[in-house]
């Protein structure tokens, strides 16, 4: 029985997997379109946003993300990648790299790097924290 033991842990990650990808699809899309409502449903009520905006060091509840998609508009040529997905068990984190950022407030061209960490409530998966990097013209790594 080992076997079948392995293949419903197998699927079992794999239905958590696509739960938590679905869970940042909305994020993604609220990003094309400039649509911080998009993304809300993704998000804890409880979530918070944390990184530097510049020289300017952020650790603000998620609304001030929403707002500043709103304000960016769309993007709508992002190339989003999924860099690594790690999910223990009621605990996840997800490393998202975004290039060809564009918008308002970004102008064009711009590469984000973010981590996501999300909690399995009984809603499904929800991002507790969005940390992200901005990469600067100088800092391409």
């Amino acid at each position: 029985m080992q076997a079948a033991t392995d293949f419903a842990t197998a699927n079992n990650y794999l239905t958590e997997y696509n739960d938590v990808v679905e869970k940042l699809q909305y994020y993604i899309e609220g990003s094309r379109q400039g649509k911080g409502e998009i993304m809300r449903p993704a998000f804890h009520a409880d979530a918070s946003l944390v990184g530097y905006a510049g020289e300017s060091f952020l650790f603000t509840p998620v609304q001030v993300l929403f707002d500043w998609i709103d304000e960016n508009g769309p993007a709508p040529d992002i190339e989003p990648t999924f860099a690594s997905i790690e999910i223990l068990d009621t605990i996840a984190v997800v490393r998202l790299e975004i290039k060809q950022w564009s918008g308002k407030n970004v102008g064009s061209g711009v590469h984000m790097s973010d981590l996501f960490n999300l909690i399995k409530t009984d809603e499904g998966w929800k991002i507790s924290q969005k940390l992200f990097h901005w990469h600067t013209q100088e800092n391409h790594h």
